[in-house]
């Protein structure tokens, strides 16, 4: 996978447009759910996910050849929904504890029809989160979740393991 995207961007950088077009549809559901837990909302992630997009095609002549392509990517979808939400704090003038329960889920606009989504995104942390959702709702296995984090297979694995049991006490504890 990190090959034909590291081909596509560089095809891109050397002028096929077109090669936009592929881009987005072998990555597009790994940048979103790599910006879900970020946002905690599915309309704001999506339209982070369009404003990454151009970001990587207005920038395409900084990606260095040599780098992770996947990784190069990954970064500017986390700063672009990371300044969103900066610029929200800022201008927002709700009090504090309203601004806590925005960032823990309070107000969420969207509920996604699976419990298990619903309980990651109120009891996992981010790193945990991300892994899930990229697993659940991105499709991608543990080896493919451990490039694009640019963390061990391991790690994912066990941080993974750690999360889905955290999700079943939880369960179980309702119950």
């Amino acid at each position: 996978m990190n090959a034909s995207i590291h081909a596509l961007l560089v095809r891109i950088q050397q002028g096929e447009v077109e090669a936009m077009n592929e881009l987005y549809l072998q990555t597009k559901r790994g940048v979103f759910s790599f910006i879900l837990p970020y946002l905690r909302d599915i309309h704001l992630a999506e339209d982070i996910m369009q404003d990454t997009y151009m970001k990587i095609f207005q920038n395409i002549h900084q990606f260095q050849p040599k780098t992770n392509g996947l990784n190069w990517m990954l970064t500017i979808a986390k700063n672009t929904a990371l300044n969103l939400i900066n610029v929200r704090q800022r201008e927002d003038s709700f009090d504090t504890q309203e601004m806590n329960d925005v960032l823990d889920g309070g107000h969420d606009t969207y509920e996604f029809d699976s419990p298990i989504i619903q309980k990651a995104k109120a009891l996992l942390p981010e790193d945990e989160a991300h892994i899930v959702f990229l697993y659940a709702i991105g499709d991608y296995k543990h080896r493919e979740i451990a490039d694009m984090l640019s963390l061990p297979l391991g790690t994912v694995t066990w941080k993974y393991n750690k999360a889905m049991k955290t999700l079943r006490e939880a369960f179980r504890d309702e119950q």
